[in-house]
């Protein structure tokens, strides 16, 4: 008997006791503003109403990798481990941090504030990922067959893939969405 889904908290965002244990490697579905207290709200493909919320330091990593265009993000894949060490108000209450992204150049790392006056470095490893394509028909061809053989979650995560390398083709964006309607229908009938 699986008890994974068990343990997995009530909340409505991706806390610490989903990453203590185990990393999340999952592909960015889109990124939102989010309130004056958690400003940027990172939706996952798999994790449907329960955004990744990065602090400041991690939003300054996501920043160091990918630029300050949030909408550029979408597509592009994240792991986030947990820290056990990371204390709010003095007390180590554990915290989540991004410890590989996939289109970088390279691993990297950063000085980042741990408290008043202490720094630490954070590394990032290079996330690989699976060949880019770019030919707009070369990506329809790969969504179409990996479409059929996929199930909900991972049809998002190809889609958000597809639709990123084809954010300059209306006339592929076209085909790609009428295939992944098709399929999630088929999926959710299921």
């Amino acid at each position: 008997m699986d008890l994974s889904q068990t343990v997995i908290p009530k909340s409505d965002q991706i806390n610490f006791e989903d990453v203590q244990s185990q990393a999340i490697t999952a592909v960015i579905k889109s990124v939102r503003r989010g309130n004056a207290e958690q400003p940027v709200f990172i939706d996952l493909v798999g994790y449907d109403g329960r955004p990744y919320k990065p602090s400041k330091s991690m939003r300054r990593v996501l920043v160091d990798g990918w630029g300050t265009d949030g909408h550029s993000w979408p597509g592009k894949s994240l792991t986030l481990s947990g820290d056990p060490s990371v204390k709010f108000g003095g007390v180590a209450v554990g915290g989540i941090k991004v410890t590989a992204m996939s289109d970088i150049d390279g691993d990297f790392s950063l000085m980042l504030s741990v408290s008043r006056g202490r720094r630490q470095e954070h590394r990032v490893k290079k996330l690989e990922v699976q060949k880019k394509i770019t030919d707009p028909q070369e990506i329809l061809t790969w969504f179409s067959g990996s479409a059929l053989k996929a199930d909900l979650p991972t049809l998002e995560a190809t889609y958000c893939r597809a639709k990123s390398a084809l954010s300059s083709h209306q006339g592929g964006l076209e085909k790609l969405e009428s295939v992944y309607s098709t399929r999630k229908v088929e999926l959710e009938a299921q």
